[in-house]
Order: C-alpha cells, then structure tokens, then sequence
C-alpha cells in the first residue's frame, strides 16, 4: 500500500477506511494524523470502531438496513421480567436439585436486574462467538451436578424465550447487528473491494464475524491488516505450544498467553507467522532487545526450559528503560508511583500514562499527584453514583419511600446541590437548624414526608419554658434559622410529594418511577428563580441527564416493581454508568485501565497493581456456565481474559522507559507478585533483578522521605488546673463515679460549659425502655398498688399500658417490649410479695440535695425508691435493666452511686424522709431482666476475713471517700487528669475523649487504668 495516498492532496485521506479496536485509539488516530499534517487542512481518513467495548458505536442502524436494535435498558429490563418469572416457577422438584448446596435465589427486582446484566453479557458473549446456547440441551444430565442441571433451565431465558421477544417487538441485539455489519463489510470487501484503502488495525478480537472481516480486508490488493505486538522473537518449537485447538485434552494455560488472540487469527486467515510483515525497530535496539527478552519470559509453561540454554541469555541492554518498585503497601506504592509520573514530566513535553487495572490504585495516584498540582487525566471517569447529581438522586429516592435512617435525611439537606427556593447560605443554615433541633436528641422515625410536623414538635419542645432547658446547640440557633428551617422542611415535603405519593401505590414499571424521580430532582434544585440548570451542569449533571432520558424513554417492558424497591433498583441501574473527563485536566498524563491502554503511546509508562488478582485478575468460574458447558458450545474458558491481560502488559512494555510497580501487602495481608513479573525477574536473574529495584529505588527513597517529620513527642495526657473560683460547686452522684473514672470529662462539662451535640434521632432503644419501665414501676407506688392484691399484677399491666399508649412506640418496638413487660409485671409483683409485710412505706423517684458547708460543696441526688422497713430502717433500691455496674465495683466504690445515696439519707437530704435515718439495712440492686428479676445486695460478709459490710458502713465509707475527693479538687494544684481509672481501657467512646486526645497519649499506656 505504500504510495497509494498523494501526500499533497487534502482529499486523498478521506478515501482511507480504518478500523480500529476502540473509540479512544480512534481519537488517539485522529489526533497523529492532525500533527502529521502539521496544521496543514485536510480529511481524515473514516475511522471505526470494531470492538465490543462499552464505547464501541459501530454503525447507525438506520443507514445499513437493519432491523432496530434493542437499547440495553430495554432488554435488561425484559431478561429481568424472565428471570423473576423463573424464580417464582420453581418447583418443588426444581428446589430439590439444591439440596445440600448453598444458592441465593433473586428475592428482589434489584437481585432480578444484577442476574439480568450477568445474562446479557453471557448473550452478548455467545452472540459475539457465533456460539448458540441451544446446544447445552443436549448434555446428559448425569455429567452435570444438580446446581448445573437447574442452570439449564435458567438458561431457557436465553435460549427460548428471549428469541421470541426479539421476533416479537421486530428488534435485534447489538451484537447481533455488530456481527451482521461486520459480515455484510466483508461480504462487500470480497465481491466489490474498496475504491480506497482499507486497514484493520490493532485488534486482538477473534469472532468469527470480525475474523471474516479480516480475512477480506488481508485479500484486498488496497486493503492492509495489523497484528498488534505479533511475536517474532518466539522459536517455533515456542508458538507450537500456544495451543488453539478448543478439544478438551487441550493445555489449560494456552489461553492465558499474550500471543494466543493473535494466534487464532492467523490461523483463522490460514497464514503462518513467517509471511508476517513486522513494522518493528532496528534489530540491535534496545527496544528490540527488550522484545525479545519479554518474549522469552513469557513463554509458554512447556518450554520454558528453554531458560536454562545458553541461546535463551540476553544482552543487558534489554533491560534498559526498565524500574521494578516494591513498596511496603498500597499508599507507599500510588506515592511512589506519583513522584514517577512527576520525575517524568520534568522534561518539556514529555508524556507519561499510569495503566493498572486497580481503580483504588489509580484512585490513588490521581489524588497524590494533585500535592504536586497535577491534574490527571484519569480515563475511568467517576461512577455516576459517587457525583454530586448521582448522590442527590440516591438520597432524594431513599428519603422519600423507605424512611428511618436520619443520616439519610441530613444528608439530603445538606446536599450541596438542595437550594428547594432558597439561596444556597440559607439552605446550609436551614438545614443545620432542622438537624439541631428536630434530628438530634430525638427518638422517633425520620420520615422526610412529615419533616414540617417532626420540626415544628421539636421546636416547640425546645422553646417550651416549663420543660428542662434544651442542650446547649439548640440554644444557639438563631430564630432567623429556625424561620427558614419552617419554610426549607415544607418545602422539602412538598418537593419530594411525586415520590411519596407512590409509597401506597402498586408496582409500576421503570418510567413511572422516573417521571417521579425527575420532578422531585428539579424541585429540589431549583434555585429562587426556580431554575434547576445547577443540577444538569457539567459533565456529571449532562451524566445524570442521560440516565434519566433513557429511563423516561424505556417502553414498557412488564417489569413493575413496589416502590420500596426503587432504592434498590436505581443503584443496580446506575451501578454501569460512568461520568468521564471532557477537557480541562492534564494533556501529559493520564491514568488508564488496561483497555484505554490499547494503542496508546507515551514516553514513561507505569505499570500499577502487578500482584496476582489484580493484574492479571483471578479466572473466577462463570456464573451460570461450567467449564463443561464452555466447551460444549465452542466458549473460550475463563482463562482467555488472563491472555489478553496478558497481551496489554506485554504491549504496555513497549513505552521507551517504563516503571513497574506493586505493593507487597494489599489490604494488609501478604500479596504475591503478578505470575508476569515473575517470569520477568526470573529470567533477569539475581543481577537484572537487583538492576530493575535499584532503577526503581529512587522514586521508592523519595515517597519514603517526602512525608517524612521529626519525631513528635507523644501527646502528654491532659491534667488542667483551673482555678478555685471556676471548679464546680456541685455534684450529683452519678457525676461522682465520673469524677473518680474520668475527671476531665467533668473539666470539659461544668468548667469548661463544653455540651456534645446530641445523637442522631433514633429508634428507642435499651436506655428509652428502661426509663419507660422505671416510670411504670414508679406509678405502681405513685397510684398505692398493693402488692398483696391478687389484681395487683393486672392493675399494674393497666398502668403499663397506659404508659406505652403514651410512648406511641413503632409497632416493631412495642411487638419486643410488651411482652417482656408482662413477664416483668408478674415477676415484680411475685418479688414485692416475697418482701411481705417488712416494708412500711414505699417512696419513688426521691429526689434530694446536701449543702457540705466546709466543702463549699453540693451533693445531690435521684434515688429510684426508698422503702421505710418496719424496725424503722431504711432499703435503697435502683433498678436496672441491665447488668452495670456491677455489685463489685459499687462495694469498691468505683461506682459509689448507690452507697452515697445511703449517706445522703442518712444525712437526712430526702425530704420524704422527714430528716435524717438512724439505719440503712441494705442497698439493693434490682435487675429487670428479660426473663427473671432478681436482687442484688451491697451487703455482704467477707468470709476469708470475716469483716460485715452492712449499709451503714458503706455509706459512711462512701461519704468520706466523697469528701476526700472534693477535698482534694478544691485544691487549685490538683489536676483534673484525662482517664485515671476509665471502665474500659480500649474504649474510648467517651464524649469528651476526642477533646481529651485520648487516643494518642494512651498508646502503649494502661498503668493505672482498671477494666472492672
């Protein structure tokens, strides 16, 4: 073909028709034919698209006569319809071939659409082969295990009932259409030729319809085909043991070679290697060095004995331009790789690529390279989901149809993209406002379709001047805020109606949802003007605008689904849509996958992620086809997709320098060296090896030094002493174990006025239903119950029920608490009967205070019940509904809540004590368990030294401890030091251990501290 095109002649290009594998070596073609021409005006050549990527558009089915193909939407949406018909089929006989196997059956439309994707690729797959699925019939069941056999059955879908479809909606796959353009081209190609050049270049593709193709385009005098990175170097003996054949006695790693791809082809146009014309550099080059020596590394298994003869060495210079780097982990490996990419840049005009098949890793890089103000240009793009567009329909769909989760709800408010009319400093302030005041501190369900009457509850709650002062947060919100919080929480309800409405509604089909979704999606956007142009900006806005087209565009297909799934199904349907880079970012470097790799050329390459599992990926077995059934119907096994791994990692060798790169620890477990790099270091031997790291040793030096400080000395535990004018003056006893445990909380509290924001709101749990049972056993004392009554166990269940009618609990709550409540009532009742006629007086929830005038100190006090005995002594019992603290830890007075209860009774600081008490006989713990209730004393006597510990010696013990304490805190030099005694020494859950820096000075540290 050489001179078939005049140089000068603008038009003589245009009469060229190439094909190529994707549509990024088809920009990359068209940009070096611009730079060839110099600036020079003239038309390109036609460039295509053979290949079955995800950005192949081949043909315009309009203008070749065929039949309309089928949107991918449309069909997943179909096989989706079959596959959840399949599984409510099933029957009994069915069910019994999984006996003894664990299957997941799609319970979901969401499941049925992830099964419908996998099902498509598998068509496309068989399509693409020229393959027909109708042959696994034919298999004798007993050569299939039982999993096996029901799979045939699934795969009717494919292989009955979809066919049907097609003929029926008059549609075809785009396979389909993919291989009939291809077939009717070569067709052409051999009764009429071409009237100019014809080039087929860089593909690795071996279907019979692009084979086709190939072959007719080779047999043209104007036509020309291009073998990407055919071998040369591999002796014969070498290229024999690449073995084709699909017969089952075949060698199982010949598909996972580079060159078995390029082998089939030639076999298919029936010409041997050596009439191969190469297009390749000079023989002594080091390139063709480097070649050879790839070549000879990657040799098949059989012959790899080859290394040990004296014609299989190598001359140095095949490793030139070669850097192996081993860092330690994953980010030791993406800096390092980083500080290559920028080394490389370093030279004017220079180019370098990343490709690695590790969207972490490149995730990685691309964020490293930005400390040097490099801005990659990462093919990949980003996932439409994790974009701002993406993540406004995500949590708009979830907030409005399964409420519950307030950090879904915050979440939506705080959108970056929510303005619901309001300018965008007035939603951020709106939205910290309902957050404050309505989905902190609260228990309840965050429903967004009743978020108006959730805040206005709240606020009225927080401004009432009768109720307990709110936290300190909800002080600080201004009234201006609270104002447009009014007016952001109606019309967030108002706007997400569309959706809402469609809670009770039936299953409706994919276009009814998105019709709703995109109204709520505007009307969340909209800005005061009610322009909601902000939302479809940008590429990832144009992303999200497409998906919804193509949502609203789907025909009706039968597969309606209930709208609590929808969350679930716009995840699946977005799951493949991907939001690239248009302009602006690097023209030097760039970040590939291995597929964007194909065809590229720059002067550094990096090779990311060589570890086995990531590059090459593991051969994982099909989902619904065993290796069996693959060779039944003429499929290439899985280990086909490891050869053309294979071949880009060997093409990619070709860059002018290249650096190799992996972590030896991924995930922090131990990874093994791609099975490829090995082969290389192999057959480098120990001196080419040492040669590769030391090239890579710099780039591996610098990322190590570049975050690299002086030693910091660790972080003193906290031990403020803030004057005697500002230390507290009062406490109550639960902040007295505080006091002992953790005496820099209470700096943080009362000295310092510092208040956590409250939790978020939440289902009532564990503390809500122990207060609730406190309040109904207070009411059995409050209303006079005799526990001698024989009704006293069903008036006391009265009473409970009218307490949980009050709680208005979630039905899901009251179906676990009720029933333990009923158990509770006749256990409680059963127990204040076995106390007989000892207790004279009951009193609940007394409250009590004691001025210690010597201390400048008040101690006050919330006892649950204090029951009067008849010998005129006193009982003081706290219930619990759980198993803290515990009744060694109240004895040691590292809880001493209860004993200093006793001593305020003593003391005479209860009121309903009418002074004070000569005797405490007992203090008593009273555990309200699920299933019994029992008392616990803090009475007790020691039997290995005979010592009584009665109520009145732990009170007392427990009164002077608490005046030591005080003591010693009314002491200007007596610091309150961050967790001398904390209950556990791993936990640090405590509200003011992050304020308190716990974590890092109580590294390696537990002297002093107690678990018990």
């Amino acid at each position: 073909m050489r001179g078939a095109v005049a140089p000068d002649d603008p038009l003589a290009l245009a009469a060229i028709t190439l094909f190529v594998p994707t549509r990024r070596a088809a920009r990359s073609l068209g940009t070096e034919f611009a730079r060839a021409l110099g600036g020079r005006s003239a038309i390109l050549p036609a460039i295509r698209t053979i290949g079955d990527d995800e950005d192949a558009a081949l043909f315009d089915a309009g203008s070749t006569g065929l039949e309309p193909v089928m949107s991918p939407l449309e069909r997943r949406m179909l096989i989706a319809r079959f596959v959840r018909q399949w599984k409510a089929g099933l029957n009994t006989q069915a069910l019994e071939l999984l006996a003894g196997e664990a299957v997941v059956l799609p319970a979901s439309a969401a499941d049925a659409l992830w099964l419908a994707g996998d099902l498509a690729t598998l068509l496309d797959e068989t399509t693409n082969e020229a393959a027909t699925l109708s042959g696994l019939v034919d298999l004798a069941p007993e050569r299939l295990a039982g999993w096996w056999q029901l799979t045939l059955t699934f795969l009717q879908i494919l292989t009955k009932f979809w066919p049907e479809v097609l003929a029926e909606r008059g549609a075809m796959d785009a396979a389909a259409a993919r291989n009939l353009f291809l077939e009717r081209a070569a067709e052409r190609y051999r009764s009429l030729g071409s009237a100019g050049p014809v080039i087929v270049a860089g593909s690795t593709a071996t279907a019979p319809a692009t084979l086709a193709l190939m072959r007719a385009v080779a047999q043209m005098e104007n036509g020309a085909l291009v073998l990407p990175g055919l071998d040369r170097h591999l002796e014969p003996r070498g290229f024999d043991a690449i073995d084709i054949a699909r017969a089952p006695g075949r060698s199982g790693t010949a598909p996972g070679h580079p060159q078995f791809g390029l082998k089939k082809i030639l076999a298919g146009l029936l010409i041997p290697r050596e009439v191969v014309e190469h297009i390749a550099p000079p023989e002594n080059s080091a390139a063709t060095a480097r070649e050879a020596f790839v070549a000879d590394a990657l040799r098949p298994a059989e012959t790899t004995d080859a290394w040990g003869e004296g014609t299989a060495r190598h001359p140095p210079e095949a490793l030139d331009g070669l850097a192996l780097v081993e860092a330690v982990d994953e980010r030791e490996e993406a800096l390092a790789i980083a500080i290559a990419m920028r080394d490389a840049l370093s030279a004017p005009e220079a180019t370098v690529a990343l490709t690695t098949p590790d969207r972490s890793l490149a995730r990685r890089v691309v964020a490293e390279l930005k400390r040097f103000g490099i801005e990659a240009n990462d093919s990949a793009g980003r996932p439409l989901a994790a974009t701002a567009p993406g993540t406004l329909l995500t949590l708009a769909v979830e907030a409005a149809l399964t409420p519950g989760d307030p950090i879904v709800l915050v979440g939506l408010l705080k959108h970056p993209l929510l303005r619901l009319g309001l300018l965008p400093g007035e939603a951020r302030r709106a939205a910290r406002a309902i957050e404050t005041l309505s989905l902190r501190g609260t228990v309840g369900i965050a429903d967004a379709a009743r978020l108006a009457a959730i805040f206005a509850e709240a606020r009225a709650a927080a401004e009432d001047a009768a109720t307990r002062a709110p936290p300190r947060p909800v002080r600080l919100v201004p009234a201006a805020d609270r104002d447009l919080a009014v007016t952001l929480s109606a019309r967030l309800e108002t706007a997400l109606l569309p959706l809402t409405a469609l809670r009770p509604a039936p299953p409706a089909t994919v276009d009814i949802f998105a019709r709703a979704v995109t109204e709520v999606l505007e009307a969340l956007a909209a800005g005061p003007d009610g322009d909601a142009s902000e939302l479809y900006r940008e590429e990832a806005g144009a992303a999200l605008a497409t998906f919804l087209a193509g949502l609203l565009a789907c025909p009706d297909t039968g597969f309606a689904f209930a709208s609590s799934e929808l969350s679930d199904v716009m995840t699946a349907l977005m799951a493949g849509e991907t939001v690239r880079p248009r302009g602006g970012l690097s023209a030097r470097a760039f970040v590939w996958g291995t597929l964007e790799a194909r065809l590229q050329s720059v002067d550094t390459m990096v090779l990311g992620g060589l570890n086995e599992g990531s590059w090459p990926a593991r051969a994982g077995s099909d989902a619904f086809l065993s290796r069996l059934m693959r060779a039944e119907i003429a499929l290439d096994p899985p280990e086909r997709r490891i050869g053309l791994a294979a071949h880009d990692f060997t093409q990619a060798l070709g860059a002018s320098r290249v650096v190799m790169t992996r972590a030896q620890r991924v995930g922090g477990a131990p990874a093994i060296a791609s099975r490829w790099l090995q082969r290389l270091t192999t057959l480098a031997g120990e001196a080419g090896t040492a040669r590769l790291r030391q090239a890579g040793a710099a780039f591996l030096g610098h990322a190590r030094r570049l975050d690299q400080l002086p030693e910091v000395p660790r972080s003193p535990r906290p031990a403020p002493r803030p004057p005697l004018a500002d230390r507290p003056g009062k406490y109550s006893v639960t902040e007295v174990e505080t006091l002992i445990r953790d005496p820099y909380a209470i700096h943080a509290k009362k000295i310092l006025r510092l208040e956590p924001m409250p939790e978020l709101m939440r289902d009532p749990g564990a503390a809500d239903r122990g207060n609730l049972y406190h309040a109904v056993l207070a009411g059995f004392v409050t209303d006079g119950i005799d526990p001698a009554d024989p009704d006293a166990e069903e008036k006391l269940l009265t009473l409970a029920r009218e307490k949980f009618d009050a709680e208005q609990l979630p039905a899901e709550v009251e179906a676990i608490w009720w029933p333990r409540m009923e158990t509770l009532a006749a256990n409680y009742v059963a127990w204040e009967r076995a106390r007989g006629t000892r207790v004279v007086r009951r009193f609940e929830e007394a409250r009590g205070s004691w001025r210690f005038e010597d201390l400048d100190t008040v101690l006050s006090g919330y006892a649950d019940r204090i029951d009067v005995m008849e010998d005129g002594s006193v009982e003081i019992i706290d219930f619990k509904t759980g198993t803290s603290p515990s009744v060694k830890q109240a004895r040691t007075l590292l809880a001493p809540q209860l004993p200093l209860e006793g001593a305020m009774v003593r003391l005479g600081a209860f009121a309903v004590t009418k002074g004070p008490v000569v005797s405490i006989s007992d203090l008593l713990y009273v555990r309200l368990r699920e299933r019994e209730l029992y008392d616990e004393t803090l009475t007790h006597l020691d039997k290995k030294t005979g010592v009584e510990t009665t109520g009145d010696r732990l009170s007392d013990a427990a009164l002077v401890k608490f005046r030591q304490l005080v003591a010693a805190y009314r002491d200007p030099g007596q610091p309150f030091v961050s967790r001398p005694r904390p209950f556990l020494a791993g936990d640090y859950s405590g509200a003011y251990d992050h304020l308190a820096r716990a974590r890092e000075w109580s590294v390696g540290d537990d002297s002093g501290e107690e678990t018990e």
